[in-house]
C-alpha cells in the first residue's frame, strides 16, 4: 500500500454546500465526526469509537436510502452499471469485515490460551512451550495482516471508480456520500489491521508495516511513542521467552503479562462487538442498495 501519513486518512470529497433533504445533515455532520477520528493516533479506544461512528453513520445512509427523493431520483436515473458497482462495493465492505472478524477470533483464541496457560502456574518448560507458540502465532498473523493491507490497497483503488452518472444533483450527492462511506470504512478496516499488526522495526521481513505507523494525536508535535495492548503483549511475551531460556522468569513477570493479557482480552472484545454491529449495518447497506435497484 503507498505510504502516507496515517492508515486513517483518507481523500476528502466535498459535499454540496447546500443538501436538498434533512436526512443528509446528520450524514454530513457523522462524516465530519469520523474525519476528525481519522486524525487521531490509533488507540483501542478510538477505535471503538470509529466502529461506533459507522454505524451510526450507516444508519444515516439508510434513511438516504429509504427517503422518497432518493428513491424517486434513482428510479429516473439509475444505470445498471452505476447499481452494480454499488453493490458490488457492499460485497466487498461485507468480505472485508468478515475478515477483520476472523483475524479478530484467532487472536482472542490465542489470548485465551495464554492466558491459561500462565495462570495454570505449570512448569517453566509447559509455560515456555506455549509462550513460544504465541509468539509464532504472532508471526503468522503479521504476514497476513501485511497480505491484508495490500489487498484493501487494491481495493480502495477499484471502489473509488465507483459513481453514478452526473445526471442529477441528487443522485451526485448520493453518489459521493457513497464514496466518502466507503472510503471511510476502508480506511478504519486498515487501522485495526495495524493496530493488531503491532508496529514493527524494518526488519525480519516486516518492512512493509514501517508504511502503516499510525501517527500521533497532533502533527504538530513532536512524534511519541506509541505502544498499544498489542504491542504491550508482543514485548511482554518476548521478555518472557527469553527469560525462560535462562531460567529467570519470574512471578512478577508471569503476573504483570497476565494483567496486560487482561487488558487485551476487553480490548479485542470490544472490537468484536464493534465488527459484528458493523457487519449487521453492512448487510443492510446491501439490502438498501438491492431496493434502490428494483425502484
Amino acid at each position: 500500500m503507498e505510504a502516507s501519513s496515517s492508515t486513517s486518512h483518507i481523500r476528502s470529497i466535498s459535499l454540496p454546500s447546500r443538501l436538498t433533504h434533512p436526512s443528509h445533515t446528520p450524514i454530513e455532520t457523522k462524516l465530519n465526526e469520523l474525519k476528525a477520528w481519522g486524525d487521531l493516533v490509533g488507540s483501542s479506544q478510538t477505535i471503538q469509537n470509529g466502529l461506533a461512528g459507522l454505524v451510526e453513520l450507516y444508519v444515516c445512509v439508510d434513511e438516504l436510502f429509504r427517503s422518497p427523493h432518493t428513491q424517486q431520483a434513482f428510479s429516473r436515473y439509475q444505470t445498471r452499471t452505476s447499481v452494480e458497482d454499488a453493490l458490488e462495493g457492499s460485497i466487498v465492505l461485507l468480505d472485508s469485515c468478515s475478515i477483520l472478524k476472523e483475524v479478530i477470533l484467532q487472536m482472542k483464541e490465542n489470548v485465551k490460551i495464554l492466558q491459561s496457560a500462565l495462570r495454570r502456574k505449570a512448569s517453566d518448560v509447559t509455560v515456555a512451550k506455549q509462550i513460544a507458540a504465541y509468539l509464532c502465532f504472532r508471526k503468522k498473523i503479521k504476514k497476513s495482516i501485511i497480505k491484508g493491507l495490500r489487498t484493501l490497497r487494491g481495493i480502495e483503488k477499484k471502489m473509488s471508480l465507483y459513481s453514478f452518472p452526473d445526471v442529477d444533483h441528487h443522485v451526485s450527492m448520493v453518489s459521493k456520500v457513497l464514496g466518502e462511506v466507503n472510503a471511510l470504512t476502508m480506511s478504519l478496516f486498515k487501522t485495526i489491521l495495524v493496530f493488531l499488526s503491532a508496529k514493527s522495526k524494518a526488519s525480519n521481513g516486516f518492512q512493509l508495516l514501517s508504511k502503516f505507523v499510525l501517527k500521533t494525536t497532533s502533527t504538530h508535535e513532536t512524534a511519541k511513542p506509541f505502544v498499544n495492548e498489542v504491542e504491550a503483549i508482543d514485548m511482554a511475551t518476548l521478555s518472557l521467552h527469553k527469560s525462560s531460556h535462562n531460567h529467570e522468569m519470574n512471578d512478577a513477570d508471569v503476573q504483570m503479562t497476565l494483567k496486560n493479557l487482561q487488558i487485551l482480552d476487553v480490548c479485542i472484545d470490544g472490537f468484536d462487538d464493534g465488527l459484528n454491529r458493523l457487519f449487521r449495518r453492512l448487510i443492510q447497506y446491501r439490502a438498501s442498495i438491492l431496493n434502490m435497484a428494483v425502484c
